[in-house]
């Protein structure tokens, strides 16, 4: 027996010297952790093997070897640290220090970069930067690497609209945008290829953290923002929080209201059989705009393992627009007739009901989030058209359109180590129910009432693993969607599909030298949006009139995309090959050709890439940021009988600029230009650009903030586009004015920063609404 244990205590001494647990902390300045940090062991000079440091700063590396160990840690902006590996294999606190250059007798000391990659996002640290004061969540993200301001319309450079999750939970509403204040945010994570966790449509996602949460009692927030654009307008936002111990209740509300002015024009050329017709339109108007929201809620945290929430949000939305749209026609140089029309429209959303219910635990080692989502809404558009003729007859054209949609979505996800890493496995499922019933009273435009009716069942799984330098994460995501479209109430089985699909994702992420870099590939599909789909015709004038189409296919998506930093500099390259795309077609309508109908139909097929540039710097107050960007596509269409090629590629530029000074006032400068492009048969025209400029000036600790903005100072950012067709083409202008100034004045008071960990489920479906 004495020798058994012996033998015992030899077998496990042995293996305790060949294989050890290494462990550690890392932090930066002001002891703050530093996540995706590179910890390497060395043995006589050899690479054994490595990791990278958690959200928190710790690593854990098992080290199958014996023998002395040395352990490099190195992160961009710090000074690298090398040491001895305990016989305990227990680092303790290790504490990088800020990088320094000598040039000549200037001396630059580099601070952690503000924007690094982590696997295969770009994220920004909005805490103790210049971000951190910019206003709003729509102000940061405005700021962002690889975030573009599309005339107010946050997009992703060469990914259109992306998803948006504060804390895990998915962003409903826009507005909730403006009622995140800078100060609560930590970083901003930006996706450009999302895995498999995310719907196969989601091509695009931006991820918010807020600071952690401080303190009990009630805190809150109320900021008015103030100022012209063109006509008044004003925003205003007041969000209040309670908490004692585990619970937290919550409750804001917001309130937006102002005028906007449109004016653009089209010029369209028609070829039919009877010859050529031009027509040029004019629309002048003032819009009104009257939209409010409101939240309340609770979480409610048992301990750190568990914790359950759950919300309700209303909103509704009022908008109204008065104005003119003269226009021309003339066929084969001849003046048929000069129109004249007063346009009165009307559109309101009462109510729009949100609501989100959340568990999110952890039982041994299994990581559970599980939500619920229930989002319903009606709007109902009224069109007033008094149409004067010079060489005709007048007439009255009126429309009315109701919409009703209703959602209900489920999502969980399971989360477990495995092996060097972890593994994810979740299921969706998400049903939805939208109808559309039209009306007009003239002959042209037919009246409707279609349905569609959708259910999507999907399971994914994605996996995760660290080996030595390298990061490969792999997923699978599977989908099976039945959609039914109904007109008058009866099913049309043309229009009606079931699909079931694939989709896998995988990427490689690693660090050779300084320099971090990753490789992703993703499968996905876009289904068109149901206003795409919708077969009712819609009128704009006697001579222009606007249809989906019930026949779309989904469009396919096949993306290969890499991603590299260094320093403070980074690069994103991405191609992606795209079947059965979605465009906007334009063709003769009517018996004898002369109207132009516009709609949806699928493209077959096209090559699109992209490559996307930046750095940041600091030279003495200021913090400079430069990025470029570039897109282009291959496609050829033919256009009056002749192919032609639509492969111009269009470059983005950025400059961003802030200024710390005296009085710790801040100042930004930001500018930013496009050059015309292709996307899909559309081209920009010209090219717009605008210059930005803000100060800002905190008192109390900033509890108290005065804010002045001034926008597109040159009112230079307006985009004129053109489409091309075979037998129509369009040339859109916009004169719409884009130079606005702000006054913002805002009140913080014990604040602290949302517990809510809740994060949504039928995410993608809610953006096709």
């Amino acid at each position: 027996m004495k020798q058994i244990i012996a033998l015992l205590i030899v077998i496990s001494a042995v293996a305790t010297a060949f294989c050890r647990e290494i462990t550690g902390r890392v932090v930066g300045e002001n002891e703050s952790p530093l996540d995706y940090v590179n910890v390497v062991l060395y043995r006589d000079s050899a690479y054994v093997t490595g990791s990278v440091t958690d959200p928190n700063g710790v690593f854990s590396i098992d080290a199958e070897i014996n023998g002395n160990l040395t352990c490099k840690v190195s992160f961009v902006g710090y000074e690298t640290y090398v040491a001895t590996v305990p016989p305990s294999g227990n680092m303790g606190i290790i504490r990088l220090a800020p990088s320094t250059v000598q040039l000549g007798e200037i001396v630059v000391k580099a601070t952690r970069p503000s924007t690094i990659m982590k696997g295969n996002a770009l994220v920004t640290e909005i805490e103790g930067s210049s971000l951190a004061i910019a206003g709003t969540a729509n102000d940061v993200l405005a700021r962002v690497p690889m975030v573009v301001d599309n005339g107010g319309t946050l997009e992703v450079f060469g990914k259109g609209s992306p998803e948006i999750y504060i804390n895990g939970r998915k962003v409903n509403d826009i507005q909730e945008l403006a009622q995140l204040n800078s100060q609560d945010m930590k970083n901003v994570s930006v996706i450009t290829n999302p895995g498999a966790a995310y719907a196969a449509n989601v091509k695009s996602v931006i991820l918010i953290r807020t600071k952690p949460p401080k303190g009990d009692g009630f805190s809150g927030t109320f900021r008015s923002d103030n100022g012209f654009q063109h006509y008044f307008r004003t925003g205003n936002t007041i969000d209040f929080k309670y908490r004692t111990s585990g619970l937290e209740l919550f409750a804001n509300y917001g309130w937006w209201y102002g005028y906007n002015r449109e004016d653009r024009s089209n010029e369209m050329t028609t070829t039919t059989t009877k010859g050529t017709y031009n027509q040029t339109l004019r629309t002048i108007g003032k819009q009104s705009y009257n939209d409010m929201t409101g939240k309340i809620g609770f979480s409610y945290m048992f301990n750190d393992k568990h914790s359950i929430g759950a919300y309700y949000q209303n909103s509704w939305n009022r908008h109204h627009l008065i104005g003119a749209i003269p226009s021309e026609v003339w066929q084969n140089g001849n003046l048929q007739d000069r129109y004249n029309s007063d346009v009165n429209n009307k559109s309101t959303a009462l109510p729009r009901h949100y609501a989100n219910l959340y568990y999110s635990g952890l039982l041994g080692e299994f990581s559970i989030d599980f939500n619920a989502d229930y989002l319903w809404y009606k709007s109902k558009d009224f069109s007033f058209s008094d149409e004067f003729s010079e060489m005709g007859e007048d007439r009255v054209v009126s429309t009315v359109s109701t919409n009703h949609n209703r959602m209900f979505a489920e999502k969980l996800v399971v989360s477990h180590p495995l092996w060097r890493g972890k593994i994810q496995v979740g299921e969706e499922y998400t049903n939805t129910h939208t109808t559309n019933i039209f009306s007009a009273n003239i002959p042209e435009v037919p009246a409707s009432d279609n349905r569609v009716d959708e259910s999507n069942i999907a399971a994914f799984v994605q996996m995760a693993q660290q080996f030595g330098r390298f990061n490969i994460g792999v997923g699978l995501r599977y989908e099976h969607v039945k959609f039914g479209y109904y007109d008058m109430g009866q099913l049309r089985d043309g229009q009606s599909k079931t699909y079931d699909n694939l989709f896998p994702s995988l990427n490689v992420a690693t660090q050779i030298g300084r320099v971090r870099m990753g490789l992703n590939y993703s499968g996905k599909t876009v289904r068109p949006g149901y206003g795409q789909l919708d077969g009712a015709v819609s009128y704009i004038n006697r001579l222009t009139f606007e249809t989906g189409n019930p026949y779309l296919k989904p469009t396919k998506m096949q993306t290969v995309e890499y991603m590299a930093q260094w320093r403070q500099f980074f690069a994103q390259l991405s191609y992606t090959y795209f079947k059965d795309g979605v465009y906007h077609i334009t063709e003769p309508y009517g018996s004898d050709g002369e109207a132009t109908i516009i709609r949806t139909a699928n493209l077959d097929h096209r090559h699109y890439f992209q490559a996307f540039v930046g750095g940041q710097f600091k030279v003495g107050v200021w913090q400079p940021r430069v990025n470029v960007g570039v897109m282009k596509q291959w496609l050829t269409l033919p256009v009056n009988g002749n192919l032609m090629k639509m492969n111009t590629p269009g470059y983005l530029v950025q400059w961003q600029n802030a200024v710390h000074l005296p009085f710790d006032i801040w100042l930004n400068v930001d500018a930013q230009l496009m050059t015309p492009a292709w996307d899909n048969n559309m081209k920009l025209s010209n090219t717009p650009w605008y210059v930005n400029a803000k100060i800002y000036k905190g008192f109390f600790n900033n509890a108290l903030s005065v804010t002045l903005e001034a926008k597109d100072l040159f009112n230079t950012s307006q985009k004129d586009a053109m489409m091309y067709n075979d037998a129509v083409q369009i040339v859109q202008k916009n004169y719409s004015p884009g130079r606005s100034a702000m006054l913002t004045l805002q009140y913080r008071f014990n604040t602290t920063s949302d517990r809510y960990r809740g994060t949504g489920a039928g995410n993608s479906e809610k953006s096709r609404f």
